[in-house]
């Protein structure tokens, strides 16, 4: 008896398994190709993509095979792929005993809440070349075992905010495949999946390659942070649209710093990675300093490879890793001087300001903010030829290079020559300068290197210290012998520092002019003072000249041309007519000069005074005939005739004295003009007979 139910329970068993496979065959959706099935654990279902299957009736035939007792509490692994289905069958849900559930190359829309989370034995879920657009929170909640997540070539624009959170408890997944899908924002979630194996030696693999990820955020609060368990993660950002890699530390809120402390520094745990393959990104000065870092001899990565540069134009097409890092700048706009170009280059540490030539007033008032503490303005407004004034500004103190070349700057005060002070380098050459304050030579120039050549520099004596100061801070000037001279003419484009002090002050051709002029001055004086002498004592003597030698230059007619009645007036007193008057008018008529006598020519009636003045008016000469009479007749009218006319004598004189100045100083100036008048002057003679020795 034992020997034949030895032989027949083979032979039972392979009946039991013919009778099942029949049963399950029997229940596979119509248009379909099932495998597996009781007593397998795995079970397939393929619908090669049946353009006659009924979505509606394939929903309910895959429910009625998975809820069979063939099927339900016995499977491990369920594929349903190339079906028409855009939601999973509920019977799916209730598989609790899956680990792993393949649900590729189908036309799902949307995965179902409160369905997957059920099944707490998935270890593997693949959902690939589907249409799903979203993955909404909680979808993987509590699936502690899961390893594998496949969601690739779907159309994934939106990821939950805590699908990974550390609420979801997936502390075993292991490899996220989000490739090819619609992403654009990316969430800081794969460094909360790195953190779960940061400690054990394995590394998360998260594939995001082929998306449209271009800005990354931090909504979830992700906090980086020295001292906290490191990341171990494998990030592939491959072909996306990312501009910078600094966009992750910025959207993620973490720097370099962060950056290095989270990743693992132990040889037993693989080091992090993040691929920006094939990314075209923009080459400038906002990934310099992780540029910086991957450029070191040391450093060795694949993380760029065939990234190439979109931007700048001039190094469009270059790959990242070949643009030298001299070359990696960004143009700033905001606050920047309008007609100028602001700059920042990390290279040398220097945000340029080139404001040259745009027809510039002033200094701007502000500059685009420093974007670190030791970044340095290197300024240049040279060529701006409005620029007359160089004010102090703020940013002098964070300047480096200050450039004000060809301008028009006149002057520039002392205070602004104590901030210069602290510039290393000041261009002041091209520019109006004729003279410093001589208080510059107490500023300590040892910390700055400046230039002032091509200046009009004004050489007197006020800027006599200036070749002395210029020695003293020669190793802080840029080209020293550029600075020379403009004025005086005698030191045009003569070096400044090679000029003695003396020099300055002492005009050697000046000094042999004034001495010439001192002689030729002396020389003018002495003969005009020896004529005036000489002059003088001739008209002194004039009188006995004439009646010795006859000689009388003083003799001349005044009246030439003039038409007057009589040659002489002679005046006398009544009391002297005879005989000594009327023989004076007597002589005079014999040599044919025509007198008027009072006692002939008077007209009856007429005042005194009237008949006098109509005499002398009448006549070229008047001649008074002074006695002891006539003075005591006239003492109070013709007094005041003769008085007038002395004093027109004497202003004679003082009109000659003039004269001799005037032409002292034609000979000095050489451009004066002679002046003359005309004088008229009335001249009294005395006249001295020998019949009148004793009248005064």
């Amino acid at each position: 008896m034992k020997v034949l139910f030895s032989a027949l329970l083979p032979k039972f068993v392979i009946l039991l398994l013919i009778l099942a496979t029949a049963r399950a065959t029997s229940l596979c959706p119509n248009g379909c190709r099932c495998h597996g099935g009781f007593p397998s654990t795995s079970l397939t279902v393929n619908c090669d993509k049946n353009v006659e299957v009924n979505r509606e009736q394939l929903t309910v035939q895959i429910d009625s095979l998975l809820s069979s007792n063939l099927t339900y509490g016995r499977l491990k692994s369920l594929t349903l792929t190339k079906t028409p289905l855009t939601n999973i069958p509920r019977s799916v849900c209730r598989l609790t005993t899956l680990s792993q559930l393949n649900l590729d190359d189908n036309k799902v829309t949307r995965l179902p809440d409160n369905c997957l989370s059920n099944l707490t034995a998935l270890t593997s879920f693949s959902a690939s070349s589907n249409s799903i657009t979203e993955l909404q929170d909680g979808l993987f909640d509590g699936l502690s075992k899961l390893q594998t997540l496949k969601l690739d070539s779907n159309r994934i624009s939106s990821i939950g905010l805590r699908l990974f959170n550390r609420s979801a408890n997936l502390t075993s997944l292991k490899t996220v495949e989000f490739w090819q899908n619609r992403i654009q924002t990316l969430e800081p979630w794969p460094l909360y999946l790195g953190l779960n194996y940061g400690q054990h030696g394995d590394t998360v693999l998260v594939d995001l390659r082929y998306n449209r990820i271009s800005t990354f955020t931090n909504r979830m609060g992700w906090k980086a942070r020295c001292g906290m368990k490191t990341v171990s993660l494998h990030l592939l950002l491959n072909s996306n649209r990312i501009k910078h890699i600094s966009d992750v530390l910025h959207g993620w809120s973490m720097n370099m710093m962060s950056l290095y402390c989270l990743a693992p520094h132990r040889p037993d745990v693989k080091s992090s990675f993040i691929g920006f393959q094939n990314n075209v990104m923009k080459c400038d000065c906002a990934d310099f300093d992780i540029l910086k870092v991957l450029h070191l001899p040391y450093m060795h990565t694949t993380a760029l490879v065939n990234a190439f540069c979109n931007g700048p134009v001039n190094l469009a097409g270059m790959k990242v890793l070949a643009v030298p890092l001299d070359r990696l700048v960004c143009e700033l706009t905001e606050r920047c001087p309008p007609g100028c170009r602001c700059v920042h280059r990390p290279a040398n540490l220097t945000l340029h300001v080139y404001c040259s030539n745009t027809n510039l007033t002033a200094l701007p008032l502000e500059l685009p903010k420093l974007p670190k503490t030791y970044t340095r303005y290197k300024l240049d407004f040279s060529n701006n030829r409005g620029l007359y004034r160089l004010e102090y500004r703020d940013y002098f103190v964070h300047t480096s290079i200050l450039d004000v070349s060809n301008c028009n700057l006149d002057s520039v005060d002392l205070d602004i020559w104590n901030d210069l002070a602290n510039i290393s380098q000041v261009f002041l050459d091209g520019n109006q300068l004729q003279s410093l304050p001589s208080s510059v030579a107490a500023v300590s120039l040892e910390r700055t290197h400046f230039s002032i050549g091509r200046n009009p520099w004004k050489c007197s004596c006020d800027a006599s210290w200036m070749p002395d100061w210029l020695k003293s801070v020669r190793n802080s000037l840029i080209a020293p012998n550029g600075i020379a001279c403009s004025f005086p003419p005698r030191l045009k484009n003569r070096y400044i520092i090679s000029i003695s002090r003396e020099m300055f002050c002492v005009d050697p051709t000046s000094e042999a002019v004034k001495k010439a002029l001192r002689i030729s001055i002396s020389s003018t004086a002495g003969v005009g003072m020896s004529l005036f002498f000489v002059g003088f004592m001739v008209h002194r003597l004039r009188f006995r000249l004439y009646n010795r030698w006859k000689f009388h230059p003083f003799d001349r007619d005044e009246c030439l041309g003039e038409d007057m009645d009589y040659d002489v007036f002679l005046s006398c007193s009544s009391n002297d007519n005879l005989p000594h008057g009327n023989e004076i008018r007597e002589q005079l008529e014999q040599r044919g000069y025509r007198v008027c006598y009072p006692h002939r020519d008077f007209l009856a009636g007429e005042a005194i005074y009237d008949n006098i003045y109509n005499a002398v008016v009448r006549s070229k000469r008047t001649v008074c005939f002074l006695t002891a009479h006539f003075l005591d007749r006239f003492v109070f009218g013709l007094s005041l005739v003769c008085i007038q006319a002395v004093h027109e004598y004497y202003m004679f004189l003082f009109r000659i004295l003039l004269l001799l100045l005037l032409l002292l100083l034609l000979l000095l100036l050489l451009d004066l003009r002679l002046c003359s008048a005309k004088s008229y002057e009335t001249r009294i003679f005395r006249i001295h007979f020998k019949h009148l020795d004793k009248l005064t």
